[in-house]
């Protein structure tokens, strides 16, 4: 997936948490680019707030930016469910 379509897909996925969690006030990503063993790995990192709470959702390393995105996104739903529980 090219660079602008994955930041749109990174934008839609925010827009949906906020729906979903509509508390949420800000919410900032940063995807990350490296290689481990000649290998390139990816991982991205949210920043949610919410009015006196913060969640850092830190996913797991995957060998594509599309990986990384979506395990991040579901690691942030699934900690948002506990948290509004």
């Amino acid at each position: 997936m090219e660079s602008g379509g994955l930041q749109a897909r990174i934008q839609h996925q925010i827009a949906d948490l906020r729906a979903r969690y509509p508390r949420i006030g800000a919410c900032h990503a940063s995807l990350e680019h490296w290689h481990e063993a000649g290998e390139p790995r990816h991982a991205l990192q949210l920043d949610i707030r919410s009015p006196q709470h913060q969640s850092l959702v830190s996913g797991p390393p995957r060998d594509s930016a599309e990986e990384a995105v979506r395990a991040a996104f579901d690691l942030a739903t699934r900690s948002l469910e506990q948290a509004h529980a």
